[in-house]
This record gives structure tokens, C-alpha cells and sequence, in this order.
């Protein structure tokens, strides 16, 4: 945890970077400051609050970090209404038990606000007295971070895209909030909006970092119901062309470390469904407007656990974020590890339920697709084949993308029988070609291979001479006895032989 002295560097480095109004304060460094701030305000510490003190190869000026903590402090505390009521509510959050600052309290602190040249040019006198109240509105413009005035301010920045003008300086954060506020609306369950840390949490998730000062924790440090509120006023009064942005439902980012300011690491670009295996695109933006697209791919384990994909991005040199995404893409696993045509195959979904997002299957080798895997049986299978799975992923769209395949072993099985014109044979799968063999005796007549068609195929014809006929696939094979030309087919059982029969 920061000691300080560091949440004043932190401070001093904000107000000299981006000036008074519009310094980035952190809440962690307005309250980790404050300690030492008290011994400043009190006079304790740092009698010259112009000067420059260094310790520990840093250094600062006291006046800054007085600026900076007064940024803070109208950034995440709500300012009272009555005007009388500003320096005992000021005090007390210092830590200061007094109701008005002291004659020496009120001339360093008009000594600091006369000492930057961004807050010179707004000191106030009324009646020929310094005007304290009138000065820091005129620098800090707090009324508009009031409750009231802020939730009127953003509902109007939201609806029309114009920043009342009392509410300008706070450009950035109302920009961010309407950021966060998009994500939420477009949510159908959204977090416990009374819970800051959940509210982050999710945002965060989404990839979307609110940077400083954050919006989120400026409402709560007003009030716990103030995000709520703004909720559910916009979710029934959303202009039909609001512009809205997504978040991917189906991952989640973890910042691991960034040397840059972030302003969004947007997992995908795309509100598609993910699936494994499908390369997915993405990017990286920073706060100064530059930006870089990555890509990843969602990926399982074999037992259908998602792998968080771990990325690194680079800027400049020394400018890199690192992340890791966490997602729940679509995928499918089977219950056996290869399908065997005749055997039932249970398709298992992760991440999807198929009532809402079909499957269709088709054979690698080609054919139409079915709806289920045992249509395919009288298709063109091969013996080397893949079964692939296809899902829709658009609903009621007719867009299909590949999801998972899976091995095909295909067992050929071989039927052959004898008709008056010869000998027929067919296989399964259907078309696969078989080899042949005619013997007229112990006598070779002819061998070779034909191609078989799904109904059957005449492989052998009848002669006038009897035959022996022997069909094979693969280990398989068949003998078969073709009798002669109009003799009946069981001319064997007359006591008739092959004799001395000759062909030819």
C-alpha cells in the first residue's frame, strides 16, 4: 500500500500534466494523501508551499498537491447545497475539527490558488474581500458534481449528445459514464447496481476501464442509489438511434499489467457467437486514441474445459498490456471418439444449447447434409471418411459454420447372389468397387474389379458353361456357383457335375 508521500507524487503529477480542472485524480490518492495534506493545510509541513522538496529521487511542489487534493475532493465528495455549510464539511473530511479555516489557513490557501497560472485568472472579491466559495466554483465548477445537477446534466449529455455548459469541464466523465451505462443497458442481467465493487467488477470484465477519475465511484461517493437511478430512467427512455456497444457475453477480460493508460480491450469486434477453433479479432485503446488489433482463438481441452488464452500487446517501446481472456465459446464434444456408421453417436454441447442453435451433419467426403448422423448411412461413405458438424449460429439466419469433426471408420461389408443372368453383388457402403474372379473348373476364365452401384451390380455373366464365381472386398470374400445359361438354379441337386465342361 502507497505511503503519502507517493499519493502526493501522484498528485502533484497529475495537476502538471493535465492542469487543475481537468487533473486525473485517483481516489486512492486523494484519501491516501490526505495525512499529510492535514500537516500542509495546518501549517506543519512545508512552510513554503512554492517550493520545490525532493526525497527519494523524486520530487514536488506543495501547492500542486494542494490543488490536486481539492480536485479530489469535489470529484468524490458531494458538496453541500447551502454555500455556509462548504468549510465545516471540508474541514471534517480533512480531519480538521474546526467550523472555518484559520486567518494563516486562509492566506496560504490564497496564496496557492494565486500561485498557478491556471487558477489566478479565476480569483473572486466580492464587496473587496477575498471570495473563497466564488473562486473554487470558478475553478473547479463543483455545483454541476452536485447530485441533482450531475444526474440532470448526464441524462440530458446521454439523450442528446450535447454537454450542458455548467457540466463542460466534466466532458471525460460524463463520457465514460455513458460508456458504462451502454454496457449495462445492453446487459439483461445486470449486477447488483448498489454494489460499486460489483458494478466494476463487471465492467471490467467487459473490458471497458474507467480510468481517472472514475465516473462509477464519483456517483457513489454521492450516493449508493444515484447508478441505479440513472439506470432505470434511460432503460425506458433509450432514443431508438442511441448508439449502444456490446459486451461479448461469452468471454471476459483480466488486466494482468499495463505500463499505458487503457481505454477499452475489446475481446472481439464482433457480436457473433464464438466457437473453438474459429480465429477471433479484437483490440487495444488507450486513452490518447491509439489502438491495436489482436487475434485469438478459443480453445478446450479434450474433456471440454475452456483454456484461457493469455495476450500481450505493444505500443511504443516499454508500451505493452497484458491480458488474459476468459471465455465460454461454443464447442461440441461427442461420446465416442470416432463414429462407426450403425452405432448411435451423442453430439454434447458446451456452451450452447442446440434447441436454439441447430446442428447439421455431412460427410467430408461429400453429400447433402442431414439432421442427424444416421441419415448419412446411404450416402457416398468412403472408407476413409470425417463426419463435420456444422451449427447455426444466427438463429432463425441460415448460416452455418463448421464446429467439430469427427473420425469416420467405416467397416465395408460385401452381398453377392446369383440371378438368371449372372452373378450380382453390392456393398456397404454403398459403390464400393470389388474384385472378381471366374473359374471354369480349376480354370481361370477372368479377374478384375467393377464397380458397384447401390442396388446391386452384375459382376459375373451366365454362359453355357458352369462357373465358379468368387467376389472379395478387403478381407471378404464370396464364392458363388453360376449355372449355365437356362439351366435351373439348382441344377447341382440333378446329380449333373462340372465334368470335363469347357468354355469356349
Amino acid at each position: 500500500m502507497a505511503d503519502p508521500w507517493t499519493h502526493a507524487v501522484n498528485l502533484d503529477r497529475a495537476v502538471l500534466a493535465e492542469g487543475v480542472a481537468q487533473a486525473r485524480v485517483a481516489q486512492e490518492d486523494y484519501e491516501g494523501v490526505k495525512p499529510l495534506v492535514r500537516e500542509v493545510w495546518q501549517g506543519r509541513r512545508w512552510a513554503n508551499l512554492l517550493g520545490t522538496v525532493r526525497s527519494r529521487g523524486e520530487e514536488l511542489v506543495p501547492a500542486r498537491v494542494l490543488l490536486g487534493y481539492l480536485r479530489g475532493y469535489f470529484l468524490y465528495r458531494e458538496v453541500p447545497e447551502n454555500d455556509q455549510a462548504f468549510w465545516p464539511h471540508f474541514l471534517k473530511d480533512l480531519g480538521v475539527e474546526r467550523l472555518l479555516p484559520t486567518p494563516a489557513e486562509y492566506d496560504r490557501l490564497w496564496e496557492v490558488l494565486g500561485w498557478h497560472e491556471e487558477t489566478r485568472a479565476h480569483l473572486r472579491f466580492a464587496e473587496g474581500r477575498r471570495d473563497f466559495i466564488g473562486t473554487l466554483e470558478a475553478i473547479f465548477h463543483f455545483k454541476a458534481l452536485r447530485l441533482n445537477a450531475l444526474k440532470d446534466s448526464f441524462l440530458s449529455f446521454y439523450q442528446t449528445g450535447m454537454l450542458p455548459e455548467r457540466a463542460r469541464p466534466y466532458e471525460r466523465v460524463f463520457r465514460k459514464l455513458r460508456e458504462a451505462m451502454e454496457l449495462l443497458l445492453e446487459e439483461e442481467a445486470v449486477p447488483d447496481l448498489r454494489d460499486e465493487e460489483a458494478v466494476l467488477g463487471f465492467l471490467q470484465e467487459a473490458g471497458l476501464y474507467l480510468g481517472e477519475p472514475n465516473p462509477v465511484r464519483l456517483l457513489f461517493n454521492r450516493s449508493d442509489q444515484a447508478l441505479g437511478d440513472l439506470y432505470r430512467k434511460l432503460r425506458g427512455d433509450r432514443p431508438a438511434t442511441q448508439r449502444t456497444r456490446f459486451r461479448h457475453k461469452q468471454v471476459k477480460v483480466e488486466l494482468l499489467k499495463s505500463s499505458v493508460r487503457i481505454e477499452e480491450i475489446q475481446p472481439t469486434l464482433s457480436r457473433e457467437p464464438l466457437l473453438e477453433g474459429w480465429t477471433v479479432y479484437g483490440k487495444v485503446v488507450l486513452e490518447d486514441g491509439r489502438f491495436r488489433r489482436f487475434s485469438w482463438v478459443p480453445r478446450y481441452t479434450a474433456e471440454g474445459d475452456p483454456i484461457p488464452e493469455e495476450l500481450e500487446v505493444t505500443f511504443e517501446e516499454g508500451e505493452a498490456v497484458r491480458f488474459r481472456l476468459h471465455h465460454q465459446a461454443f464447442a461440441l464434444r461427442f461420446s465416442r471418439p470416432l463414429w462407426r456408421p450403425g452405432e448411435p453417436l451423442e453430439p454434447r454441447p458446451i456452451g450452447f444449447n442446440i434447441a436454439q442453435y441447430p446442428l447439421r451433419f455431412l460427410l467430408a467426403s461429400g453429400g447433402e447434409a442431414r439432421e442427424r448422423p444416421e441419415e448419412l448411412l446411404g450416402e457416398g461413405l468412403s472408407l476413409t471418411d470425417e463426419l463435420i458438424v456444422e451449427v447455426r449460429t444466427e438463429g432463425q439466419r441460415d448460416e452455418w459454420r463448421r464446429i467439430a469433426a469427427l473420425p469416420v471408420e467405416v467397416r465395408p461389408h460385401l452381398e453377392a447372389w446369383v440371378e438368371p443372368e449372372g452373378v450380382f453383388a453390392r456393398t456397404y457402403p454403398p459403390g464400393l468397387p470389388v474384385g472378381v474372379q471366374v473359374l471354369a473348373g480349376e480354370r481361370p476364365v477372368w479377374e478384375g474389379v467393377v464397380q458397384t452401384e447401390t442396388q446391386g451390380t452384375l459382376v459375373a455373366r451366365a454362359t453355357w458353361v458352369p462357373l465358379r464365381v468368387r467376389v472379395y472386398l478387403g478381407g471378404e470374400a464370396l464364392f458363388l456357383t453360376l449355372a449355365p445359361k437356362g439351366w435351373p438354379q439348382g441344377w447341382w441337386r440333378l446329380g449333373l457335375g462340372l465334368g470335363s465342361s469347357r468354355v469356349g
